[in-house]
């Protein structure tokens, strides 16, 4: 059972500044705690804001904090002023090579003549200077970082989840953490190496990762998944039974992520090792539901749970190569992971992987 590999948790290794990086959910925790705390929103009417340029050739936005009843003066950082830019209808690579003078000019007479809406949720964190960290829209509904990283502090209150080991932990911790934080996000992807799944004969283990924005920049995401190895650059060598759940910013999230992305979260936590070997195991043994008096095939079969004609042969086909057979529900879901793994676009390939861990849910009802 080779399995996909899974590389995004790679390409946040890879990219993250020391500054980003965090040994442990605890300091974690402490850094989004204090940003949640020193961050305030407003509603302002769009053509109320002034956006003034500064004597070093810099931009900085002024609104009214309903907070502490003043003006304040924001200094936006690089995606804040890129959904400034936007609210404003003003391209923003073309504003950041212009003169201060005259991109606060364009920026003001886009915002009072030609907003993208009439208002807007302004959110700004002051620290001993005031920064503009989103423009939103009102309806948004924000997920805050601080409580992404709580769920995953509350299922993991015996340890078990742990930063994937790595060659160089010991002599450079940071390099080696998978917990990060910036401005804009947080990522926490974790393992649980102390707890194998017996498949096949072969030691599988389980991890998952997380991730949000609190201004806008992606949705709240969890995917979890059963694995071979983690390499020292964090590519997740032979993942399967891969699932996938996401919320969108809109105006439920909050209530949708405390029920749905804690509750996905904490089950997956909890469930134990006996659990995942016998939902593999029933997979194993239950054969592909096809309806022989209509002629179905593995493809037909496929395609009634939304998988496109082209994918479902080339799934079958691939099944076929990398199981030597293609009757139960485990053998076609193998093929279907396998397939992932040479669909180029990342969407994609985690959409077909999502699809993958429907069918093992198929199995395990």
């Amino acid at each position: 059972m080779q399995g996909t590999n899974i590389t995004r948790a790679s390409h946040e290794w890879m990219s993250r500044p020391d500054d980003q990086r965090f040994l442990s959910l605890e300091e974690l925790g402490r850094a989004v705690e204090q940003r949640r705390t020193e961050s305030w929103t407003a509603t302002p009417m769009l053509k109320d804001l002034r956006v003034l340029p500064t004597e070093d050739n810099g931009l900085i936005l002024k609104t009214y904090d309903p907070t502490q009843g003043e003006d304040r003066e924001l200094i936006p950082t690089n995606w804040g002023f890129n959904q400034l830019c936007q609210y404003a209808n003003a391209p923003s690579a073309y504003m950041r090579k212009l003169p201060a003078q005259l991109a606060a000019i364009d920026l003001q007479y886009g915002l009072e003549q030609n907003p993208l809406r009439d208002d807007a949720l302004v959110l700004a964190q002051s620290n001993g200077k005031n920064v503009l960290r989103a423009v939103t829209s009102t309806s948004y509904g924000r997920i805050w970082d601080k409580q992404v990283v709580q769920a995953v502090k509350n299922v993991n209150e015996d340890g078990r989840w742990q930063v994937p080991a790595a060659s160089y932990a010991a002599s450079n911790p940071k390099r080696a953490t998978t917990l990060y934080a910036s401005d804009r996000d947080v990522f926490i992807f974790l393992v649980d190496p102390k707890n194998p799944v017996e498949v096949g004969g072969e030691k599988l283990f389980r991890g998952f990762y997380t991730w949000n924005s609190e201004v806008g920049s992606a949705t709240f995401g969890l995917t979890t998944f059963l694995y071979r190895y983690v390499c020292d650059n964090r590519i997740i060598w032979g993942a399967s039974n891969v699932r996938k759940l996401r919320i969108k910013h809109t105006g439920g999230a909050p209530d949708r992520f405390a029920y749905e992305g804690h509750k996905y979260l904490k089950a997956y936590a909890e469930e134990s090792t006996r659990q995942l070997t016998e939902q593999i195991g029933r997979a194993q043994a239950m054969d592909i539901p096809l309806n022989k008096g209509k002629s179905e095939t593995v493809q037909d079969w496929l395609q009634s749970w939304g998988f496109t004609k082209a994918v479902a042969q080339a799934s079958t086909e691939t099944a076929q190569a990398e199981e030597g057979k293609v009757r139960s529900i485990w053998d076609i879901v193998q093929g279907v992971t396998a397939y992932a793994r040479s669909v180029p676009h990342t969407n994609d390939r985690v959409d077909l992987e999502s699809k993958a861990g429907k069918l093992m849910d198929y199995a395990g009802q």
